[in-house]
Order: structure tokens, then sequence, then C-alpha cells
């Protein structure tokens, strides 16, 4: 297979090949930790598959010939309107409240003194999350495939197609943090559980579009990252033998219930557009003809 057969494929599919060498740099990073051969790599490793898909972005972005500084440029992007802010700020803190104001409603008692103190706890959580977590993989999901998606699908179906690629990707994260399974031992319990994290991760998409499509923004999308992330760390004020136990998957429910009504009204809201504007996403990209993906 020649050089020039690959780099043809790449460019006619850069979305596939995104796809394919993300999950391949990041499971293969997972690799080694999963099959207790992680110390070897001194942690290295889960610092690669956390980095797999902003690697891969950059990676097919250079091998299709595509501006490398007007990407990196969209990372380092915090001129925005101060509501896009805002609201990047405010969505994880008023769906993970939403959530603990439901899942008390149905009769588990919060602990208040969890909350974490604003700037001792919960900012130097989304500062790290956001430079980890964000930095690894916005610039590929958003920064390199959302757009190129948009251009081919619609809004909806770009941000359904991307967010259960995303959702996959996390799977290896089950073998590797043995929190993930927060304590459940029940193989259907744990399928379950498994399942309502991935459709979250799903729904949780649908804010990263919207906030993208007006501010074209990974410096944002970084941001919304690491304050879901850190939602799921500071904002659960409940005890651990509720977080960590089978009724974890009650607080999933009632958290999926106020994403999917969050969700809907959005789609509503913003008439299924989820503020793409074709034209200006070309013009902004110097294309005249969508990409294939």
């Amino acid at each position: 297979m020649s050089r020039v057969f690959v780099r043809e494929r790449v460019a006619r599919r850069p979305v596939v090949a995104f796809f394919v060498l993300a999950y391949a740099i990041s499971w293969l990073g997972f690799l080694p930790t999963i099959l207790g051969r992680g110390g070897a790599f001194g942690g290295l490793n889960l610092l690669l598959a956390q980095f797999g898909p902003a690697i891969a972005g950059g990676l097919v972005l250079w091998y299709t010939g595509g501006s490398i500084r007007e990407w990196v440029g969209r990372v380092g992007r915090w001129r925005v309107p101060l509501r896009w802010w805002a609201a990047t700020i405010a969505i994880p803190i008023v769906v993970f409240g939403a959530a603990g104001v439901g899942f008390a409603l149905l009769g588990y008692e919060p602990q208040l003194s969890r909350v974490p103190d604003p700037l001792r706890t919960y900012l130097p959580t989304l500062v790290g999350l956001t430079l980890l977590a964000g930095l690894g993989e916005e610039p590929g999901w958003r920064g390199f495939a959302l757009s190129r998606l948009q251009e081919r699908y619609s809004p909806l179906g770009a941000t359904l197609l991307l967010g259960t690629v995303w959702a996959c990707w996390h799977l290896p994260v089950f073998f590797v943090d043995p929190r993930s399974s927060h304590g459940i031992t029940d193989p259907l319990v744990l399928v379950g559980m498994v399942l309502l994290t991935a459709v979250g991760i799903v729904l949780y998409s649908f804010f990263y579009t919207w906030i993208y499509n007006h501010t074209r923004s990974v410096l944002l999308m970084m941001f919304l990252h690491g304050g879901f992330n850190t939602g799921t760390v500071h904002l659960v004020p409940f005890a651990d033998e509720l977080v960590f136990g089978p009724t974890y998957t009650t607080l999933l429910t009632v958290q999926i219930g106020v994403l999917l009504v969050a969700v809907l009204a959005l789609v509503v809201l913003t008439h299924g557009r989820l503020g793409y504007d074709v034209e200006g996403d070309r013009e902004r990209r110097g294309e005249t003809a969508p990409p294939v993906a």
C-alpha cells in the first residue's frame, strides 16, 4: 500500500481516520494498565491515552495539509462574549445541582458539608481537569471532528454520532480505574451503569455543540469538559454508601432525566440547529465545498 494511496484515503475520510487513530492511541495507552503492566511506564501510558484524541486530530490535520496554526489558535481562543463563558461555567453546576435536588426528592438526604468551597476546592479541580481531560480530548473531538461532521450531517446527527464515538472511547476507563465501578459488583447492575454513563456522555455532547457553534472556541470546550468532570467529583453531595453502590444507578437515572429535559429544550429553542451556520462555518475554515467525513 503506497504512501500516496494512504494519504488520499485519509484526505477523503479525515474524520474516520481521526476516529481510528484516536482509538488506537488511547486504547493502546490504556492497555498496559489493564494488563497490570502500567507501573513499568510510570503512568506515562495513561497520559498518552488521555491525550489520544488531541494527538490524533493534530496528526490527521498535519498529514492532510490542514492549518495547524488555525487549529491551535482555536485552543487559545478566549475572546468570546461573556455570556458564553458564563454558560460554560454554569451548565455543569446547574445539571448536577438539579440532579442532586431530584435525588433528594426521592428521599435520599444530601450532606451539605460536601458542597465544595468555590475557591479552595472547586476552582483548582476545574482548572486541573480542564488542562488534563479538556486539553487531552477537546482539540480532537470538537476542534477537529465536529465542524467536519456538521458539514456532512445535520447538527443533531453530527452531535449524536460524535457523542456515541466519544462515549465508546471511554470504555477502557472502566477497566483502568477501580473507582469507575462505584463499588458495584452485580454484573447486570454494572452493565446498566455503563450504559447510563454512555447515554449521559452523548447528552453532554449537545451542550458542547451549542457553545462551540456560537464561539468556535476549543478553550471553552476544555472548560466545559473540565466542569462536567469536576461535577462528578465535587457536585454530588451525598454519602459514600449512596454514591458507591447500587444506588448510584438511581442517581445516574435522575441525572439522565435532567439532561434529557435540558437537551430537548435546547433542541426546541434552537430549532434543531444548535447554533450552526453552515456558510459561516465554511468561511471561517476557508472552504468552498463540504469535506467528506
